[in-house]
């Protein structure tokens, strides 16, 4: 056969290299795109920065006043006034603070003895709730008061009040299911001699979701409430709103607020993709780091940080904007650049293509090859076709390893040669403990049968059930241990996990049996004895690994539960069985599988009979 002319890789890249006009095109491209890029993201980074340093520092500006109220709320003179039917003596300062930080919804005063006091803006509730009430329409202010104390019939009383503070109307009542001592905000506030701030909550008079920053003081609690409805306007107010997407999440993904859809640019769907994302990102935070992500088929940059929403309260700020708003100018001027370098580069597509099909074309197969290889596909050969004589050496070898690697496999469990591969491992004596199934199986009768054969033939018959037992396996996520003579030994959830292990493990004995029994029938001709397959099933914990020395190791697995199954497949002679499971086995698939009590058995090594039971198709 005639040997193909092969040329050194040296020469072909000289080739490539004739092109100045290529090669100063690609440089021009690869520099633009890269130096673009890093300005690119440095400016997103930037302004990510900055935009989550002033919604911070903004933040802090609304929740500030609200942490400070509850802080100092210990030091009003008559904060431990129970309140009265008339009213309470700090009723002005409430009102006040309502007046003067319209972002709090409820200021409130609870008492050991069931009282509580509170102050509210009626902006928080909806229309019908305050025409339930019997509210007037000039109502600005809500005042309720819950006396208990030591009356026999608690009584609330509601007062609607003007933005002055002068009564409107009012009303009473005895019926009365709110005791601010059952509330989060007051049992969180008892528990810490600081200030506390509660989870999202539906808020008892509104139904509105929102949290409650509070203190205890000497009998009682200080509370604040403000809602996300109001945290939401806040963040609409904020100039990243506009054509992006502001959201405050909280670390198990929960969106506790967010801005609108700003000024019409960005789309509905693209701010639900955009905050999913943002929730997605929040579960394994990654704080000041911007990211590139793809909205609906739009790259957009987002950034999280941590803010604080009261009491010291972590949550997350998440901001995310179209990456056009952000480097809307450097993308411009770099795809003019890449326009002229693209043009240079349109002068040399003869030569790009015929020096780029002679280099890529095998150099794909190979990276192709390669990453079968990584997958454990070993079955498919390497071309050695390349007219590079570095690229036909490195066909060769890659070959030669993908048999290498075949012939390991008929030796290793392929999972463990897989994981050795995709983790660049080097296998090492040592193990770990793991829940496993482990399956034993022989064959009855066989050293009968093998005495009257010869040995060739019984190597052949043993093949051939050999194939359809590991076949069978196999297809049901077994790890094949080691073949013993006409034993098998095989166990799940190990070097890979494997979900719902145990009855997997019924299902593959089962098969098993179905499967070889066409086999073994075969061989009872000729006066030979009735052989026929019997197994052991065993789940626990056992010690998995490689066992031996440095110079040749056995991944196995080791154990208690490694000798049960044992026993459990030799006890089936005595039983007539063909599986025999364990109890711990029985009782993880019971009512998936057909099973039966065959009493209890005196196991070699084990002080105590043991259950046991036939697992039947």
């Amino acid at each position: 056969m005639k040997v193909k002319s092969r040329f050194p890789i040296t020469i072909s890249l000289f080739t490539v290299t004739l092109s100045v006009a290529l090669a100063l095109a690609a440089t021009i491209i690869s520099y633009t795109h890269f130096a673009n890029r890093t300005a690119a993201l440095t400016a997103g980074r930037e302004l990510m920065e900055r935009s989550a340093e002033v919604v911070r520092l903004r933040t802090g500006s609304l929740i500030a006043p609200i942490d400070a109220i509850a802080q100092y709320s210990g030091d009003w003179l008559d904060v431990t006034a129970v309140p009265k039917a008339s009213g309470h003596p700090a009723r002005k300062r409430l009102i006040s603070f309502l007046s003067a930080m319209p972002q709090i919804a409820n200021i409130y005063i609870g008492y050991d003895d069931g009282s509580n006091y509170l102050i509210g803006a009626a902006r928080t509730r909806s229309k019908d709730q305050l025409k339930e009430k019997g509210a007037p329409q000039e109502t600005s202010v809500l005042e309720q008061i819950i006396l208990r104390g030591d009356r026999k019939r608690p009584i609330r009383i509601e007062r609607f009040l003007d933005e002055y503070g002068d009564t409107l109307s009012s009303n009473s009542s005895h019926e009365i299911s709110y005791d601010p001592r059952e509330r989060p905000w007051y049992q969180l506030a008892l528990e810490s001699p600081h200030v506390a701030r509660t989870d999202v909550y539906i808020f008892a008079g509104s139904k509105e979701p929102g949290f409650t920053v509070s203190k205890r003081h000497a009998n009682g609690v200080v509370g604040v409430d403000i809602t996300l409805a109001d945290i939401d306007l806040f963040l609409d107010s904020e100039p990243q709103a506009e054509a992006g997407v502001l959201a405050i999440i909280n670390e198990d993904g929960t969106l506790l607020a967010n801005s609108s859809i700003g000024d019409g640019s960005m789309s509905g769907d693209d701010r639900k993709a955009a905050l999913s994302a943002l929730r997605k990102q929040a579960l394994n935070p990654d704080h000041d780091k911007v990211r590139t992500i793809d909205v609906n088929g739009h790259p957009w940059i987002t950034h999280l940080s941590a803010i604080e929403l009261g009491a010291g309260t972590q949550e997350n700020l998440a901001i995310a904007l179209p990456l056009r708003e952000v480097v809307g100018d450097i993308t411009r001027a770099s795809q003019r650049t890449i326009a002229v370098s693209v043009f240079i580069a349109l002068c040399s597509i003869p030569l790009v293509w015929l020096v780029s099909r002679s280099l890529s074309r095998p150099l794909k197969v190979l990276a192709a090859g390669t990453q079968r290889i990584r997958n454990f596909d070993l079955d498919q050969p390497f071309p050695r076709s390349s007219i590079i004589d570095e690229i036909f050496k490195l066909e060769t070898a890659l070959d030669q390893m993908r048999t290498s690697l075949q012939t390991f496999g008929r030796y290793v469990p392929n999972a463990l040669v897989h994981q050795m591969i995709e983790r660049q491992e080097t296998p090492e004596p040592g193990g770990e403990r793991r829940d496993i199934t482990v399956l034993f199986m022989d064959l009855e009768n066989f050293t009968a049968m093998s005495s009257r054969l010869q040995p060739e033939e019984v190597m052949n018959r043993m093949s051939r059930y050999f194939e359809i037992v590991t076949q069978t396996l196999l297809a049901h996520d077994a790890t094949i241990d080691k073949y013993i003579g006409d034993a098998v030994m095989a166990f799940w959830n190990a070097p890979n996990s494997v979900e719902d292990h145990p009855a997997k493990a019924c299902r593959a004995a089962l098969a098993v049996i179905e499967a070889c029994k066409a086999e073994t029938d075969s061989w009872s001709g000729e006066g030979l004895p009735q052989v026929r397959t019997r197994i052991g099933l065993h789940t626990g914990d056992a010690i998995v690994g490689n066992v031996g020395s440095s110079d040749r190791l056995n991944y196995t697995a080791l154990g208690d539960t490694v000798n049960l199954a044992s026993r459990l497949e030799a006890h089936n002679r005595q039983t007539k069985t063909s599986i025999l499971i364990s109890p711990d086995l029985a009782r993880r698939v019971e009512g998936a599988f057909s099973i039966r009590s065959v009493g209890e058995a005196k196991i070699k090594g084990y002080d105590k009979a043991v259950s046991v039971f036939e697992l039947r198709s």
